[in-house]
């Protein structure tokens, strides 16, 4: 494992020696869960006639490389028991994979819509403070350092780090000249496959090797404005092994996308969302409530317009519009050309969209940015909205049928569990959603099946939940790699057979090839597919 600099070496044999003490207590009686282990950790330390750490308390990640690096001298059993409470911010994995975030450098927009920042030196869209964009900055932007040095943190906190989700951040992507892009993925790929940046290797020679990396990419998510959407865009994302697309769709209203200077109109969301169902990616919007010229009852009716035929996108982002420094709308809000309505309203808001409009096949990724206070202008958004908006929820005794809000996480199987299967038409073709689901409707995993209008199906996504487990690793406390996900997939190729589909394809990220080829795929161009 690689030795942090941060690492307070003076303290490695201390903490070797409580980690003894721990491995003893731990046949006497394992902690019930994270409180009572770091009651138990400070009970020992007290134990000793001084505090060997100072005035300081030890890290988890600390405990967690020590135990790494003298691992043979510990009972593999005890190893086992105590990893899952040496991890950090567990939230960071209980969605099956780790998500890592790297930023491009420059604007990556030449548009002015009114509500984005644009502060100098910081990619369009974003602020200075916000924590990825430092991280980003610290590192000066570079790709291969971004991911590197994330993948060191996260190993350190002890999250497996073999299933990896790149998520590219820093405005559109397809603004940025091809040449870049194509560069700026070949240093991801090469920081995860431990492999030097300055590497002579082709993107698809990167891409293989990912296959068998220690870190294997598993998604490639981007941002982008719809009306970049066309198929040589399209051919290009595969290229680079791009999964996701999110679009900057803000509100499904030509009338507010006029005055807010979008510089496209709905009919270009409805274009792209088509194009890249086709192609199998997985679509995710952002949505915009409290932009200038809409109100409460339109933000309603603009967000469930999301859900109608020609669009219903996977993922939606709802990032209510924030008055920024450095935006125009700053100054809009000074002259009193746009007053927004309150937080309260929207609350209310969000609480109606949640427990009405949300269709259980999408994933609320996120109900706001991660904007401090002393970048917003007048009315402040709470950092905390979206647990403002399930607390209402609860007091009001309703229910989110979000993936977000139904995911297992760490929750152990209540009863038996069942397929469920949603189908619906969605953007010229039909879709089908297919879910394992407990008694307590705790979502395991799911896929998402689509049959194009030209009779072509694809398999778009496959994700189970629960704790992310190392590749081949299998607890009978974990959700994962108990089949559910070959389940799916053997599921999904029943139905296509019924509707005489010859041929099935699945969009995947370069370090999923190995395992759709246990199951009957091969590699053709970008994707895997399967005769039927």
């Amino acid at each position: 494992m690689y030795r942090p600099k941060n690492f307070p070496g003076e303290f490695e044999e201390n903490l070797l020696s409580l980690l003894g003490k721990l491995a003893i207590k731990f046949k006497q009686q394992k902690p019930a869960n994270q409180a009572g282990f770091t009651r138990l950790l400070k009970t020992i330390i007290r134990e000793w006639k001084k505090n060997p750490f100072g005035r300081s308390f030890p890290k988890l990640w600390w405990l967690n490389y020590v135990l790494n690096e003298n691992k043979k001298s510990f009972d593999p059993e005890f190893v086992m028991q105590i990893k899952p409470f040496l991890i950090k911010n567990k939230i960071r994995s209980l969605s099956g994979v780790v998500t890592v975030s790297v930023f491009t450098k420059g604007k990556g927009c030449s548009y002015r819509c009114v509500y984005c920042p644009t502060q100098p030196e910081i990619p369009k869209s974003y602020l200075a403070d916000e924590p990825a964009v430092l991280r980003a900055i610290s590192f000066n932007y570079d790709p291969y350092e971004q991911t590197r040095k994330r993948l060191i943190a996260l190993e350190l906190s002890n999250h497996p780090i073999d299933k990896v989700e790149i998520i590219i951040k820093g405005g559109s992507f397809s603004a940025f000249e091809k040449s870049y892009r194509e560069q700026f993925v070949k240093e991801i790929l090469a920081a995860a496959n431990n492999q030097p940046k300055d590497t002579q290797k082709s993107l698809i020679r990167l891409q293989r090797e990912n296959e068998t990396a220690a870190s294997r990419i598993i998604g490639i998510n981007i941002e982008t404005r719809p009306d970049y959407i066309d198929n040589k865009e399209i051919l290009f994302l595969r290229k680079l092994g791009v999964t996701q697309v999110e679009l900057g769709v803000q509100i499904l209203d030509e009338k507010i996308l006029e005055i807010i200077s979008r510089g496209h109109g709905v009919k270009e969301v409805k274009k792209a969302t088509k194009l890249l169902k086709n192609a199998g990616f997985k679509v995710a919007y952002h949505l915009m409530p409290n932009l200038p010229g809409s109100s409460v009852e339109n933000d309603y009716k603009a967000i469930k317009r999301a859900f109608e035929r020609d669009f219903r996108p996977d993922y939606l982002k709802i990032y209510p519009t924030v008055i920024t420094k450095y935006s125009e709308l700053e100054n809009w809000y000074q002259i009193g050309k746009y007053r927004p309505y309150s937080t309260e309203k929207l609350i209310d808001l969000l609480v109606k969209v949640k427990a009405e409009v949300i269709p259980p096949y999408v994933r609320i990724g996120r109900l706001g940015r991660d904007i401090t206070e002393a970048m917003m202008v007048g009315a402040k958004i709470p950092s905390h909205i979206r647990q403002l908006v399930q607390q209402k929820l609860k007091e009001k005794g309703l229910l989110c049928r979000c993936i977000r809000c139904r995911e297992i996480k760490n929750q152990m199987i209540v009863g038996q569990v069942k397929l469920h299967k949603i189908s619906y038409s969605a953007s010229g073709g039909r879709e089908y959603f297919l879910e394992y689901i407990d008694r307590q409707q705790h979502l395991l995993g799911f896929l998402r099946f689509r049959i194009s209008s030209s009779g072509e199906s694809l398999i778009r996504e496959v994700h189970v939940y629960g704790q992310a487990a190392k590749i081949g690793e299998v607890d009978n406390h974990n959700i994962q790699h108990h089949h559910w996900g070959r389940k799916l997939i053997e599921e999904a190729e029943k139905m296509a057979k019924k509707e005489n589909v010859k041929q099935i394809k699945i969009i995947s990220g370069v370090g999923v090839r190995a395992y759709y080829r246990k199951f009957g795929y091969r590699l053709s161009k970008t994707y895997m597919i399967k005769d039927l």
